[in-house]
């Protein structure tokens, strides 16, 4: 599981599909920089499902103003289990995905 799954499903449905602008990210960068450029992105292109990695999410700041968020995934670790917990960003439950407990 990961961005691929994401990105067929979205297609499949029909949805749009935004990724963040990272030009001047070295590699995968540092969470904060990822967080900078997807909170940008939530923000211009009014977008309504987040798929983020734990990193990513602990880093992004809260909104200045309400976001048009109405879910998401956040990728906890390895596997591809969705779990029971949840995650908030902006007031929003997101799923969590990651491997099972045993």
């Amino acid at each position: 599981f990961g961005m691929g799954s994401s990105v067929c499903a979205a297609l499949q449905s029909g949805a749009a599909i935004c990724l963040p602008a990272v030009g001047g990210i070295a590699g995968c960068g540092v969470p904060s920089e990822r967080a900078a450029a997807t909170l940008d992105a939530l923000i211009s292109e009014e977008c309504t499902l987040l798929m983020a990695d734990t990193h990513t999410l602990k880093a992004l700041p809260d909104p200045e103003k309400p976001l048009q968020l109405r879910g998401g995934v956040c990728k906890t670790g390895s596997g591809s289990t969705f779990l029971e917990e949840t995650l908030d960003y902006a007031g929003i439950a997101l799923k969590t995905i990651g491997k099972a407990a045993q």
